[in-house]
């Protein structure tokens, strides 16, 4: 091929990866975008050094990486999408990056742009040794959606190929539960590796690290349970007791107190009453919590709460059952190690893994621990609130008005 072509088709990538940075922007507050558009520029850069030395091989442009990405961002760029390029771990030595994640966490979609052949060969054995086929890969991610449940069941495992699938590794894929999107081709005789394009997008399952502690949203965390009618337990964290009882929320929110928290409370409160949403979540359901949770907010009640908020707390106490940190076994594998750190305290970590191991939705008001989790790859069933602190202790100190 004369170097003249190569050349315009190298520039036809690098702006085709210039195009793709820019498309992410539209994008870029779901979790991983940025992650996505580093490894673009990355591809980029690579480019723009063969477009300087003027030395390009076809080779080097059949190996770029740009395709699937390019895939990746039209997907990204679905409706729907909470994630991109998001780390699990398997176990302790291995982990997986999942392309896309959607509707709220219940769909994982893989990403091919492979060539149909390459993929059929591969899986038929007639590649170098150690080459992971589709099907080893669709193990993993199957695997992996166990560890990770959503709501308590693995999410759906989508493998979309963008350049269509043979027919024969489609059905072998969707045999094992894997959900096969793209056009469905039929089965060529694989011949020889010539007839193979081996390198194309090899990297494809390739991810960087995320180093930009990006929050990921709440959407995928708290999910309303007239959406999830199978749950009949409320795990109840000391957010969630405290806001139940306090004085702010029945009734007497109408205080400017010396603490500009509490006042931003009340104004919260004015606007959004938590108490009908948590009696309304309460109804026709099991309300538990373990001893950490209750040890700990009875302390609170009797350091700080008032006679009225005491009183609330012993009539709670006739509505929820108290069971051992350890009820329902050991913890599974990635929220026994969720590292405990910043917003990830032990506390915390004892409630939500007590909730998830009897598979209920914990109530709380502590987004913070499930922002850090998620940033760990560690994803819980709960219900958000807004916070509110116990408030009749302040009261005789602060200043009242009429709603």
């Amino acid at each position: 091929m004369a170097s003249e072509e190569l050349m315009s088709m190298l520039n036809d990538k690098v702006n085709l990866g210039e195009e793709l940075v820019v498309k992410l922007e539209s994008v870029d507050e779901i979790d991983g975008v940025m992650k996505l558009q580093r490894k673009i520029r990355q591809e980029i850069e690579f480019l723009k050094k063969l477009q300087k030395s003027k030395k390009v091989k076809v080779e080097q442009l059949s190996c770029s990486n740009l395709r699937h990405l390019g895939a990746m961002v039209d997907c990204a760029l679905r409706p729907g999408v909470t994630s991109v390029c998001k780390i699990f771990h398997i176990n302790d030595s291995s982990k997986l990056v999942i392309d896309i994640i959607s509707e709220q966490g219940r769909v994982w979609t893989k990403v091919i742009a492979r060539n149909p052949k390459s993929l059929s060969a591969l899986s038929a054995g007639k590649a170098s040794y150690g080459a992971r086929s589709i099907l080893d890969q669709a193990e993993d991610y199957l695997e992996c959606a166990k560890l990770y449940p959503c709501m308590y069941q693995p999410p759906k495992v989508i493998f979309e190929f963008m350049s269509g699938i043979e027919e024969n590794l489609a059905n072998k894929l969707k045999a094992v539960g894997v959900i096969v999107k793209g056009e469905i081709l039929p089965d060529s005789n694989i011949c020889d590796e010539d007839d193979v394009s081996w390198g194309s997008d090899a990297s494809e399952d390739e991810c960087l690290p995320d180093e930009n502690g990006q929050e990921t949203s709440l959407k995928e965390m708290s999910q309303c349970l007239d959406e999830h009618p199978e749950i009949n337990t409320l795990n109840l964290d000391v957010t969630a007791m405290m806001a139940y009882v306090s004085n702010m929320t029945n009734g007497h929110c109408n205080f400017v107190f010396k603490q500009e928290v509490l006042t931003q409370q009340c104004a919260w409160e004015a606007e959004r009453p938590v108490k009908p949403i948590l009696e309304r979540l309460f109804e026709g359901k099991s309300l538990v919590c373990c001893e950490t949770a209750w040890n700990d907010f009875e302390k609170i009640v009797n350091t700080l709460g008032g006679l009225m908020e005491v009183k609330r707390t012993s009539d709670l106490k006739q509505l929820i059952r108290v069971y051992p940190d350890d009820f329902g076994g050991e913890d599974d594998y990635p929220r026994k190690n969720l590292k405990v750190r910043g917003h990830v305290r032990l506390r915390s970590k004892i409630i939500f893994n007590f909730g998830h191991r009897i598979k209920a939705l914990t109530v709380s008001a502590n987004e913070g621990f499930l922002r850090a989790a998620m940033q760990q790859g560690i994803t819980y069933a709960a219900f958000i609130h807004e916070s509110r602190a116990l408030t009749e202790g302040k009261e005789p100190t602060a200043t009242k008005f009429t709603l």
